[in-house]
């Protein structure tokens, strides 16, 4: 009996590093797919940049709601979300998350009605999704304050998208509950000032933490679990509302504060 429960978990041990592969080549052609048949088409039907924009961002949507399907149906992961509603009637807001996993993006994404994205540089060159972020005109962030201005002013055009950014600037690593904050989402607060919407997310067990290989997967699957919290205002957190590198220091703790105490 105990040989025979060590094979069916095996068994699916290995099913699992199957579908996650399977999954992860097909996430890499859709992305190929975006960039060398529907962006194109999406040039040719409009010559408005911002209709383009949004088609564009609501194929991403819909691509990764359904990827985020498939892997539940194949047994890999699973998920649920606590205040949908909010992250779903988000407009013109700075929704912060932090990064546990490399899946949490395409999962938020998938839920948000329409969404900004500051996506990396890697992100940006990359064959699989240069495509697709650039075709939906995500925002690069090179590092650079022409990325800040870039951030301020997408969310203050008229009736703009939420912009979805990760203060860690990159994912959680292994055996941490968070990495520090990055300055860039607490500058683009300060100066835009919107309101800020936080989103917790856990992943049971942890997998796909920074440089961890999508093939090490978990003994079973995975769990994300997204809470989204009520919207802030910048001056429910700071005193002085002036543009100023003390004030941006005092805001991105505030936002560390808020996301390890919801996760402690």
């Amino acid at each position: 009996m105990l040989n025979l429960k060590n094979l069916k978990q095996k068994g699916n041990y290995c099913w699992r590093v199957a579908a996650t592969g399977f999954s992860f080549a097909s996430f890499g052609l859709g992305g190929m797919a975006i960039a060398s048949v529907i962006a194109p088409v999406l040039n040719a039907t409009t010559s408005d940049s911002e209709k383009r924009q949004q088609r564009a961002q609501n194929v991403i949507k819909y691509s990764f709601k359904g990827f985020t399907e498939m892997m539940v149906k194949l047994g890999i992961m699973t998920y649920s979300v606590e205040g949908l509603e909010k992250l779903q009637n988000s407009r013109q807001e700075l929704v912060i998350a932090n990064h546990p996993s490399l899946i949490d993006v395409v999962v938020l994404i998938g839920m948000m009605q329409q969404a900004n994205c500051v996506v990396k540089q890697s992100l940006w060159s990359n064959p699989f999704t240069k495509g697709p972020v650039q075709s939906a005109g995500y925002i690069l962030n090179a590092g650079s304050q022409q990325f800040v201005e870039d951030c301020v002013t997408r969310l203050k055009e008229n009736n703009a998208a939420s912009l979805l950014i990760f203060p860690e600037g990159t994912r959680t690593e292994k055996g941490m509950t968070l990495n520090e904050f990055q300055r860039g989402a607490a500058n683009i607060a300060i100066r835009a000032n919107v309101p800020i919407r936080p989103v917790i997310i856990t992943c049971t067990p942890s997998t796909l933490t920074k440089n961890e290989k999508w093939y090490h997967v978990p003994s079973r699957p995975f769990h994300i679990e997204v809470k989204v919290l009520d919207a802030v205002q910048v001056s429910d957190l700071l005193d002085d509302l002036t543009v100023g590198p003390k004030q941006v220091r005092q805001l991105s703790r505030s936002f560390y504060k808020i996301f390890d105490e919801e996760l402690s």
